[in-house]
């Protein structure tokens, strides 16, 4: 997709702040589980318990001051260099879990795919019956004059609260099932940029580039501040599942506490999939940003490529779908438009022409040659 590539690596593809608290949480549990395999520990370290795995800390410390700097000068060096690698696979992590890149043919992960769209179809079918319900229709006591009860108050507010918690899951699905995809970061990506051609008929990552231009401090900071959000929670959650991967080849090793890689490993799947939760929902906050950006700065986008302006609604989506088709580099049929060029400025240093002489209107005696 498109629009992860722009939007998600746009404002903030810096290279600043790369260090995580996933870094240094991945090398303290590196250090901790690998610290009786890389060196001899003293007898009453002996063991595979969480006892054991303390105490070989401690006789790590026992080292002095000169080994425990060198050790924190390493982690600092080791984590920048690990750092590079995990940024620069956050986008890609994305646009994994977008699944716009998995297969829907195959034996393996095909059929997953296809249950998954499967479990999406059914999920909207039954979101826009419950959002299509009007609360008024929801079974309760028959209308009187009489005030309603506090059963049949509290019945309609959690009528009420069911319908519009159905409208805004609806809103994070795309409109079309064509446009469909197996999960939740792919959907909300979808569904924005359906949102975006039904309403302006542009295509935005084809005119991302040239609207970020246009952004005024407030609107670039706020997108800024999205971006860095979700790129944040996708480095932590490819530190969480290194954690656990690591966690689980280091307990394969001699002499390695079998218990504390068990808890790691446990315990990173349950961050993983908090911070994947966590994830989806700062990609929807960042795509209903990008929307509102778009829709503020549409007709700037226009003026700034001498684009005439729609009229209309109607004309909006023709004009948008147009001006995809002219900032967009495949190859294919281009329209023919008329540039909206404002009027040349007149030079200060140029003086203006002299005004004619007021000519006076004559009496219609004097036109026909009589005397005054």
């Amino acid at each position: 997709m498109g629009a992860i590539s722009a939007f998600a690596s746009g404002p903030a593809k810096r290279w600043t702040v790369l260090i995580s608290g996933g870094a240094y949480a991945f090398l303290a549990v590196v250090v901790l589980l690998l610290r009786p395999w890389v060196g001899p520990t003293a007898k009453s370290c002996e063991g595979d318990d969480l006892h054991a795995a303390v105490c070989d800390l401690a006789d790590l410390a026992e080292g002095g001051p000169l080994a425990l700097t060198a050790l924190g000068v390493l982690a600092v060096v080791v984590a920048t260099g690990l750092s590079l690698v995990v940024a620069a696979l956050a986008v890609p992590l994305l646009q994994l879990l977008a699944g716009t890149s998995l297969p829907t043919h195959g034996v393996l992960v095909a059929p997953l795919v296809r249950l998954a769209l499967r479990r999406r179809y059914v999920v909207k079918r039954r979101l826009t019956a419950l959002a299509d319900a009007d609360v008024a229709d929801a079974p309760g006591p028959a209308p009187t004059s009489a005030p309603p009860t506090p059963l049949a108050a509290a019945h309609g507010a959690q009528s009420a609260t069911r319908v519009a918690r159905a409208r805004r899951k609806l809103h994070r699905l795309p409109v079309h099932d064509d446009l469909m995809l197996p999960t939740r970061i792919g959907n909300s990506f979808a569904a924005m940029n359906g949102r975006v051609r039904g309403r302006h008929g542009m295509d935005p990552s084809v005119g991302w580039p040239l609207l970020e231009q246009l952004f005024d401090d407030a609107a670039r900071r706020q997108l800024e501040q999205g971006s860095a959000q979700v790129l944040g929670r996708a480095r932590n959650l490819l530190w969480a599942v290194l954690t656990v991967l690591v966690s689980l080849v280091i307990s394969l090793l001699d002499r390695v506490h079998d218990l504390p890689a068990a808890i790691v490993a446990v315990a990173g799947c349950v961050i993983a999939l908090l911070l994947l939760v966590g994830l989806g929902d700062s990609v929807d906050a960042y795509t209903d940003t990008v929307e509102a950006a778009v829709l503020r700065h549409h007709d700037a986008l226009y003026e700034a490529a001498g684009w005439p302006l729609p009229a209309d609604t109607e004309a909006a989506r023709r004009t948008g779908a147009e001006f995809t088709l002219y900032l967009n580099r495949v190859d294919g049929a281009r329209p023919e438009v008329i540039f909206e060029r404002p009027p040349p400025e007149p030079s200060p240093l140029v003086p203006p022409p002299p005004a004619p002489p007021p000519s006076f209107p004559q009496s219609s005696s004097r036109r026909e040659g009589a005397a005054p």
